[in-house]
């Protein structure tokens, strides 16, 4: 598997445990991902952790990670530790089970967005399916059928992500997409050359080329004098130029030769 292009830092802050909020129970899998926004416009990503250290042991809602227009702040381990349980989706719902064959809370990391007040929505929106992407990537998901909005599964109460999407003037079908293209951006990036194959070219052509016609024509040489030895140490210089300059051509994306 190709890397993945770390364009944010996650920053952790996890929660004192074991508490309601943080049971510090690990995860057995993660099966899929469910995005939500905090419903509570105005509050920043800090300011949500700051709440729920302070009420760890008032209330067991929680989740794993909280997005804003400046940092990523990971409360209970999920991407930057072994992953941990968070209860983010009410367990008495039944959507996930269908969907998924398991429960939210058990096999799935919750996101929350936050949006609204002085949040620029936009970079916190460029932070928010990023991380989702990179969530996706970490566990083997896939982006296109493996996130889940908290509205989806539990329709009757909650209406998150959409109060967020809404201000972008975004359906939650457009959301999933740009996850999916920000995962492919981010995956992609290592299989794009390092090298331009004009550079590669200059330099297969100017000093790899002729140097192989020199040592090619100094072990027929060699043949020709009945001098295997010399031959065959010939043939290993020429192997050694020629596997330099196909590794010029896998770095600038052409054609082994």
């Amino acid at each position: 598997m190709n890397g993945f292009k770390m364009k944010f830092p996650i920053t952790t802050r996890y929660l004192t445990g074991p508490s309601k909020r943080r049971p510090c129970i690990p995860m057995p899998g993660v099966r899929f991902m469910v995005a939500h926004d905090t419903g509570n416009p105005g509050s920043t990503a800090a300011g949500n952790v700051s709440y729920y250290k302070r009420s760890r042991n008032d209330m067991s809602a929680s989740a794993h990670l909280f997005v804003d227009d400046r940092e990523i702040i990971e409360c209970i381990p999920f991407l930057t530790g072994t992953p941990e349980k968070a209860y983010h989706v009410v367990y008495n719902v039944t959507t996930d089970n269908k969907m998924y064959g398991c429960n939210s809370n058990d096999a799935a990391g919750g996101v929350e967005l936050c949006y609204g007040g002085r949040i620029n929505l936009q970079e916190a929106y460029k932070r928010y399916i990023w991380v989702l992407a990179y969530a996706c990537y970490r566990y083997g998901l896939n982006p296109a059928t493996d996130i889940t909005g908290h509205h989806i599964l539990d329709p009757a109460r909650r209406r998150d992500p959409v109060n967020a999407l809404r201000l972008l003037g975004k359906k939650f079908e457009q959301f999933i997409a740009d996850v999916v293209a920000e995962y492919q951006e981010c995956t992609n990036e290592e299989d794009k050359p390092i090298l331009e194959a004009g550079v590669a070219n200059t330099i297969i052509d100017t000093w790899m080329g002729p140097a192989w016609k020199e040592v090619d024509a100094k072990r027929r040489e060699a043949d020709q004098a009945g001098n295997g030895t010399t031959a065959a140490a010939h043939q290993k210089q020429a192997d050694y130029i020629h596997w330099l300059a196909n590794e010029l051509r896998k770095a600038s994306g052409q054609v082994l030769q």
